[in-house]
């Protein structure tokens, strides 16, 4: 996959999620994807590898709620 980037919509988006919360977004979000999945940080900021692509988590606002950005780093 090429994409350098995604969005995770959260359950409950009207309330600011803590670091648990983002962990199992994206523990969902890679079993959806069938995507290997191992975290580096499970504290803020979240970072995680996706396969072989290492990710790290933004809470971002969009339409009156939160949202996760998972943008891949180098």
């Amino acid at each position: 996959m090429f994409r350098k980037s995604f969005q995770i919509e959260l359950e409950d988006s009207l309330t600011y999620p803590s670091a648990r919360i983002i962990c199992e977004a994206v523990e969902s979000y890679a079993a959806g994807s069938k995507e290997r999945l191992t975290f580096v940080s499970r504290e803020m900021p979240v970072s995680f590898y996706l396969d072989q692509d290492l990710y790290e988590v933004k809470i971002i606002m969009i339409r009156g709620g939160y949202e996760l950005s998972c943008r891949k780093r180098r």
